[in-house]
């Protein structure tokens, strides 16, 4: 084919991305559900998939905002394009914790297969994902626990970013740049080449993003301070002496640069292999890092990765590797090196078209050095799984699912298991039922932690992991119904309850008067707490006309938090300056006082709507999301964060085949409630941008 002829292809589908039918779109097949590709309405699990086409024309332009085009998210920006993401809910459990037990370490993120979760104190540290959205061809997200298919961490569902494949003969190439208010500077870079058997690929990103206004919340004061090297300690009411290296760029909320090369080979029919390589470096403020004096935190990482793949005949490898060093500047001892190993071995056996057996193994070590745990250690993970899918009929489809992870640390062995049953009663009906049991795998924090440090009005602290925690494990019931009237609308409903047990947190073991200090330590130890969300998602999809769709999504949900240890209401042992009683010992911790929550973290609503409308060479879009107002607590104070609705629109013109402009507004409405933990106060932002494409 020559350059030119494939040119006229490139732009042509480019050009499709303005030109989508919402039955396209209701028909992108997903794998994440079940490992294998299906169209999701005959999906045994709840999943939902956004396209690339679908982002670029909503005006996406970070994970969070790509993310609340799908149901079933709780998404809160803390600073400038960095959020705190929770699949369903289970936000702030148990509440009065430390900061990173408010972030979500219950979801699985993945990149192709390649799992970026964080052993650190778990989660995701979003910024630190070496892709752009650019890269990005589809983002599905499973509700529910999948740990039976994916592996520990995968406790309220898997997100699951699927980049971008090289699919047309010869090279092409794609850009996209924005900016606008805030100093807001994106830019992405994406190119191809394609031969008969083999493929390349090169990205690169670049994000600069501004605070909306460089204010801190101090949790000492309760007020807003307008200069962070003001904020002071509690115990001497004096700024914080590590304020100038927490706090190096007040203005910065987000800087992160990235780069990757894939190469993908495919001798024959029945085999492919592919590596991928790339790096990352960030710097951003985010809410995350317990500093003992406002929310925020800058946060540094550099990291780079190498990912080898190999599919044919029904078997499958995966290994992966990932190496970096990351720090919150100025919290005492959380500096890091840090690598992780990832193998991933399995067969899909196929007896006929009506069962499949796929038994798998799988090998993950994480390795961390820092001097919050005293040098080196590492957590070694070893597991086998199988999972069967069976077809009675037509019409029924059974999946069962186990799994058995053995950890090194703690020595335990934690089973996860799943059960499906999915009934098509008629071709535009379908019902589900799933079971699911997962489990969290311990981290570096909760079990390995040594650390102490001191204040310069006497007071001394000791934190101290343990290595005989019981993982925190979950077990969920749902039920799911799908109807297609026409093939250009969808209705879905799915009811869900999860308990989750055995969530961790530092309990106190001491605190009195020792020599020159006054003396406060405490352990991780597991907790009485189990908190139950029952919720209810409903989605709606439908043409409007031959050029528009829209898509609506709203989640209901309630939470019960059972045996709650009740914060003390005064510091165990006395303050700084009291001495033990002259006769015995210092007082011990004070009693446990459980009580009964009715009430989290979690809104009792959220959700979006997403209107769409294409006319010749233009495109508005039109997208909303809302959530009710809903407390969130630190250990040291909470915050009420009050009902937001943020709308969102995007208007494109296409000037050329190989070419768009765009004027993106992000919260038109310009509702700048802060929506996480007395953190940034963001209003409206224009921005206007240029997509090249040959």
């Amino acid at each position: 084919m020559s350059f030119g002829a494939f040119a006229v292809d490139l732009e042509e589908d480019m050009g499709d991305l303005m030109d989508l039918s919402l039955e396209e779109l209701l028909n992108v097949t997903v794998v994440s559900a079940s490992k294998k590709e299906e169209n999701p309405f005959e999906a045994p699990l709840s999943v939902s998939v956004v396209t690339r086409e679908e982002m670029n024309k909503a005006g996406a332009t970070s994970w969070g905002e790509a993310l609340r085009l799908l149901p079933g998210l709780v998404v809160r920006e803390q600073s400038s394009g960095n959020y705190d993401i929770h699949v369903r809910g289970f936000d702030n459990v148990p509440p009065n914790s430390q900061l990173p037990f408010l972030a979500n370490t219950l979801t699985l993120v993945m990149i192709d297969n390649r799992i970026v979760y964080n052993y650190f104190a778990g989660g995701t540290f979003w910024e630190t994902l070496p892709v752009s959205l650019l890269e990005v061809d589809r983002i599905e997200v499973v509700r529910g626990p999948a740990s039976p298919l994916y592996g520990p961490n995968a406790v309220a569902g898997v997100i699951h970013i699927i980049t971008r494949k090289a699919e047309k003969d010869g090279f092409a190439f794609n850009a996209n740049l924005e900016g606008g208010e805030d100093n807001t500077q994106l830019a992405s870079l994406w190119a191809q080449y394609k031969a008969p058997t083999w493929s390349w690929l090169a990205t690169a990103n670049r994000t600069v993003r501004d605070r909306a206004e460089s204010v801190y919340y101090s949790l000492v004061q309760g007020v807003i301070v307008d200069d962070a090297l003001d904020l002071v300690v509690f115990d001497t009411g004096e700024p914080a002496p590590e304020n100038p290296q927490r706090f190096p760029d007040q203005d910065l909320a987000q800087d992160n640069t990235a780069a990757n090369i894939a190469f993908d080979f495919e001798p024959n029919e029945d085999w492919q292999f592919g590596v991928r390589l790339g790096f990352e470096d960030s710097e951003v403020q985010k809410a995350y890092f317990e500093n003992g004096v406002t929310p925020l935190n800058t946060a540094v990482s550099e990291t780079a990765y190498l990912d080898f793949t190999a599919k044919g005949k029904g078997f499958s490898a995966q290994v992966s590797y990932m190496d970096g060093d990351q720090e919150a500047l100025g919290v005492n001892g959380w500096k890091w090196d840090f690598n992780t190993v990832d193998v991933v071995l399995e067969y899909d056996h196929e007896f006929n078209d009506r069962f499949t057996l796929r038994p798998g193994l799988s090998y993950r070590k994480a390795t961390y050095d820092g001097v919050f745990i005293k040098g080196e250690r590492d957590i070694t993970t070893v597991a086998g799984s199988l999972r069967a899918d069976y077809r009675p009929t037509d019409k029924w489809r059974l999946i069962g699912a186990l799994r058995a992870d053995q950890y090194d640390t703690p020595d335990t062995t934690e089973l996860s298991a799943q059960v499906a049953i999915s009934y098509t009663a008629r071709e535009n009906v379908h019902w589900r039922f799933s079971y699911g049991r997962s489990s969290r795998a311990p981290f570096m924090l909760d079990i390995f932690q040594d650390t102490a440090f001191s204040t310069p009005g006497g007071l001394l602290f000791e934190l101290l992991g343990n290595e005989n925690l019981d993982p925190l494990v979950t077990n969920s019931f749902e039920v799911g119904f799908r109807y297609k009237p026409n093939s250009s609308s969808q209705f879905e409903a799915e009811v869900f309850q999860a308990t989750n047990e055995n969530y961790s947190d530092v309990q106190l073991l001491f605190a009195g008067p020792d020599g020159e200090f006054f003396r406060t330590t405490g352990q991780f130890a597991n907790l009485p707490v189990e908190p139950t969300l029952t919720g209810l998602t409903l989605s709606y999809s439908r043409s409007v006309g031959a050029k528009s769709y829209i898509r609506t999504y709203l989640t209901f949900t309630d939470t019960e938090i059972d045996d709650h240890i009740l914060p003390p209401t005064e510091t165990p042992g006395g303050g700084p300056g009291d001495g033990p009683p002259p006769d015995g010992p210092p007082p011990g911790p004070p009693p446990v006082v459980l009580v009964d929550l009715d009430e989290g973290a979690t809104p009792e609503y959220y959700g979006g709507l997403i209107y769409d409308y294409t006319y010749k060479k233009w495109s508005f879009n039109l997208n909303l999301y809302a959530f009710d107002g809903h407390p969130l607590s630190n250990v040291i104070d909470s915050d009420q964060i009050e009902s937001k609705v943020i709308a969102n629109t995007k208007l494109m013109y296409r000037f050329a085949k190989s070419g768009e402009v765009y004027l993106n507004v992000r919260n038109l409405n310009d509702d700048d409630g802060n929506e996480f933990l007395f953190t940034d106060e963001i209003g409206r932002k224009i921005l206007a941008g240029i997509n090249l494409h040959f």
